[in-house]
């Protein structure tokens, strides 16, 4: 979907904990890459209204509204960042309906473990 490389990443998840574990690792793997991080979907959508990121990852289950309706909203913004989804239990219904969702590169079950980021980063 995209050939650039990743430079900023948005990180929506209402859990600190993930968010931490996320930041921690993918810093490792690449300290460069600048990580905004948002507890609510209005708050990031909020941001992405006037500014760009290479990348969304997105939890699927969050307050206000699913990740999947997040991802339709933020793609009035962003439509060419990469998109992942992630949750702490993904149902095959999940992943049937990410493959056939042209917007989303992958999904993922929480926590993202350091090969999961390679890949998503595409390394």
């Amino acid at each position: 979907m995209q050939s650039q490389p990743i430079n900023r990443i948005l990180l929506l998840d209402d859990d600190r904990i993930q968010k931490i574990l996320f930041e921690k690792r993918l810093l490792k793997i690449d300290p460069g890459i600048k990580i905004v991080y948002f507890d609510t979907p209005s708050k990031a959508l909020e941001f992405l209204k006037s500014e760009s990121v290479d990348l969304l990852i997105s939890d699927l289950n969050l307050p206000e509204m699913s990740g999947w309706e997040f991802v339709q909203e933020a793609s009035n913004y962003c439509p060419d960042s990469k998109v992942v989804l992630q949750s702490g239990s993904v149902d095959k219904l999940e992943f049937e309906r990410a493959s056939s969702d042209p917007r989303i590169s992958e999904i993922f079950e929480k926590p993202l473990s350091d090969s999961d980021l390679r890949a998503i980063l595409g390394l």
